[in-house]
C-alpha cells in the first residue's frame, strides 16, 4: 500500500498521498493541493528566479510557493516571488541524491527529538519525483493577507556578510542567542539540542544563515522553529568537518567533553546537558524506526543508521541491539 508523504504512515486510499489530517495540518485542508510541474519545468523556473533574485537565498535552490486557484474544492501550488509565498520547495539535485527524502526525515527525528521544527512534508513533481516541501516560519496569512513575520539570521546578528557564513563558531551564536532572546535560558538549551543532535545526524553546514530568531507581535524574541536540518555527511561523505561552525575552536574530532564545555558557555547545567544526551539515547529506536519507515533507498537508509551509529557511540550513547538491521515491511 502507498505511505502518507507526511507522515509515513500507510494509506487506506490509493487515490491520494496524504492522510486527512496530514493534509491539514501542512495544507490547511483536508484535499491536498496539487504541484502542476514537472522537476524540468521546476528546474527552469529555478535558472529564472535566480536570475531575478527572486528565489529564497541559499546554495540549494530554493523556490517560495503560494496557493492559486484551481477550483473550490482543490488548490493549486504556484511558484511566487521572494515576499509572497507561504512554502519553501527544495527540488531534488542530481549531485546530491536524496536531499528531499534526507531532510525529511532528519526533520521529523528532530522533532521527536523535541526540538521545534517548521512543518514540512514530501510533494511529488506531476512527473513523478519528490520535492521536499516547507511551511514558511517569517509568513502568515491572516485574514487573506500576507503577513511577514519579522526575523534575522546569524549572520545579519553578528554583523557578518553571507559569504563568511562558515567563519564564526557556536560560541558567538550563542552570544546573540543570550542577548537578544527574550527567555535566554530556554533559548539556550534548544541551540544546545539542535547542535548535539546536528552532531549526531552527521549535519556539517548548520552554518551563521541556519539559525534565526523571531520576533513576535507582542515582543518576545526566541530562536526560530529548526530548519535546514539533514545529513550533510551523506551526501558529502568526503567531507572531514563535522560542524559548519566552530566549538571551542574545533570543526571535527568532537568529543562529548567538548559538547559538555559549550553546554557551560550556554550556562546549561551539566544535568541539563546529561539530560539532553540521555534523550537522544531513548530516542535511537524512535530514529531506526523513521529511517526505516521513509522514503530513502534501501541503501541510503542503511547508510544512515551507519552514520547514527558511529556518531551516538562517540557521543557515549548506548546503541540498541540490532540498530544497525535496517527493517522494511
Amino acid at each position: 500500500m502507498k505511505k502518507c508523504l507526511a507522515c509515513y504512515q500507510q494509506l487506506e486510499s490509493s487515490k491520494t498521498e496524504y492522510h486527512e489530517k496530514c493534509s491539514k495540518r501542512i495544507f490547511n485542508s483536508k484535499i491536498p493541493p496539487r504541484l502542476d510541474y514537472t522537476l524540468d519545468e521546476i528546474n527552469e523556473l529555478a535558472k529564472e528566479v535566480i536570475q531575478k533574485r527572486v528565489a529564497i537565498p541559499g546554495v540549494q535552490p530554493k523556490l517560495s510557493l503560494t496557493f492559486g486557484s484551481a477550483s473550490s474544492l482543490e488548490k493549486r501550488l504556484t511558484i511566487v516571488g521572494l515576499w509572497d509565498g507561504l512554502y519553501v520547495l527544495k527540488p531534488p539535485n542530481d549531485e546530491y541524491p536524496e536531499l528531499p527524502q534526507n531532510e525529511d526525515v532528519t526533520m521529523h527525528m528532530a522533532k521527536v527529538a523535541g526540538i521545534k521544527t517548521a512543518e514540512h512534508s514530501l510533494i511529488r513533481f506531476s512527473s513523478g519525483e519528490l520535492a521536499y516541501l516547507s511551511t514558511r516560519f517569517d509568513r502568515m496569512l491572516k485574514r487573506k493577507k500576507m503577513i511577514k513575520i519579522h526575523q534575522e539570521d546569524m549572520c545579519q546578528l553578528t554583523g557578518l556578510l553571507t559569504e563568511n557564513k562558515y567563519n564564526s563558531s557556536l560560541e558567538k551564536v550563542a552570544a546573540a542567542v543570550n542577548q537578544y532572546t527574550t527567555n535566554k535560558g530556554l533559548e539556550l538549551l534548544e541551540l544546545f539540542k539542535i547542535t548535539a543532535f546536528s552532531f549526531l545526524t552527521g549535519n556539517s553546514d548548520m552554518h551563521l544563515k541556519n539559525y534565526s530568531l523571531v520576533y513576535r507581535d507582542e515582543g518576545s524574541v526566541e530562536l526560530s522553529p529548526a530548519y535546514d536540518l539533514l545529513a550533510t555527511k551523506l551526501v558529502v561523505p568526503q567531507d572531514r568537518e563535522e560542524m559548519a561552525l566552530t566549538m571551542r575552536g574545533k570543526k571535527n574530532r568532537l568529543t562529548p567533553q567538548d559538547f559538555f564545555a559549550f553546554a557551560e558557555y550556554c550556562k546549561i547545567s551539566s544535568k541539563a546537558c546529561e539530560n539532553v544526551f540521555e534523550k537522544l539515547e531513548k530516542k535511537l529506536g524512535a530514529f531506526k524506526k523513521l529511517i526505516s519507515m521513509s522514503f530513502l533507498s534501501d541503501e541510503m537508509a542503511q547508510k544512515y543508521l551507519e552514520l547514527i551509529n558511529e556518531r551516538a557511540q562517540r557521543l557515549d550513547l548506548a546503541v540498541p541491539k540490532n540498530f544497525l538491521e535496517l527493517n522494511r515491511e
